[in-house]
């Protein structure tokens, strides 16, 4: 056998071991499991997995038989994952055994800017349930009187209130927001008349957050638009290359992009130069040939003379 038959046939032989390698590999990602969540798989994955079968913020821990999303320095437990409409559905901690005698306090506030990130999104279907605290009695359907565990409040009324409180204007005289959860329970609206043992089952239901556009876009680079075709779950990339951004930061695309339309104009930059030489050439060879034949003229009406 030659030496070029041998190192093609090393060759080959590291790559099918390579292949091989990945396919096992591969094949150890079953799901798991952990209390009530029974299909924990990609993009989701436990600690306790090997890494490559999960995405980078999607780990989850199991402790004491509960599924736990750590958020930064926030806990909450895992009470549904849906590979559906990708979505995960959330529970503060502190809401979990939830009393009818008075409503506890959540332990992380609700903030969409601080819970929503790259990897979530926030989904229309959760609502704000706040604790609102007022100086004087309300009558309004919107106002659930309740009283608030764990928290003085002899000298004020306590409601819960269920929809998005913007400013101080959307809350009556004299009340104030104390915290917000949210829920994504069905059936409670701000539109719909509530009972204190309905808001306290759906503060127990937890909310939900999108993994959608994290998950369908992650073919996408850090300059591209991801954009859903007629709302559905077919993800396309549209790629941009902002002018603004210095090109040791742009993706090898748009690197190739700038460092292409440079070659573009000078490549018409020389093609010009060139064209302009030629013209110049045959200018000037034709105001030689012009003077070269004036001159012969000249001598020939000069010897007829």
């Amino acid at each position: 056998m030659s030496l070029t038959n041998s190192f093609f046939a090393t060759v080959f032989l590291f790559v099918t071991f390579i292949t091989s390698c990945i396919a096992q590999t591969t094949s150890r990602c079953v799901p798991s499991s952990c209390g009530d969540i029974r299909d924990i798989k990609f993009p989701f994955r436990l600690r306790s997995d090997p890494q490559h079968c999960g995405k980078t913020g999607y780990e989850l821990d199991c402790q004491n038989n509960e599924t736990i999303f750590h958020y930064k320095s926030r806990k909450f437990y895992v009470q549904e994952i849906n590979y559906t409409n990708f979505s995960i559905r959330l529970l503060d901690p502190s809401l979990k055994n939830q009393t009818e005698n008075c409503s506890v306090f959540p332990e992380h506030r609700a903030s969409y800017d601080a819970m929503t990130s790259l990897i979530f999104g926030w989904l229309r279907v959760d609502n704000d349930i706040n604790y609102v605290n007022c100086r004087g009695q309300i009558n309004s359907s919107l106002y659930i009187p309740t009283s608030f565990c764990s928290t003085n409040t002899n000298s004020s009324f306590s409601y819960l209130v269920v929809g998005e409180i913007l400013q101080a204007s959307d809350l009556a005289v004299g009340c104030r927001v104390e915290t917000v959860a949210w829920s994504a329970a069905p059936g409670i609206s701000p539109k719909v008349s509530s009972s204190l043992s309905s808001i306290h089952q759906a503060l127990g239901y937890g909310f939900e957050l999108s993994w959608r556009r994290d998950f369908l876009c992650r073919e996408c680079g850090r300059e591209d638009e991801c954009v859903f075709k007629d709302n559905s779950d077919v993800a396309t990339c549209i790629h941009y290359c902002k002018e603004d951004t210095p090109v040791s930061e742009r993706s090898f695309g748009c690197k190739v992009e700038y460092y292409s339309a440079i070659g573009a104009l000078m490549v018409v930059g020389i093609t010009i130069l060139i064209a302009v030489v030629v013209w110049q050439c045959k200018r000037r060879n034709l105001n030689t040939s012009n003077d070269h034949v004036l001159g012969n003229k000249a001598s020939s009406s000069e010897q007829n003379c």
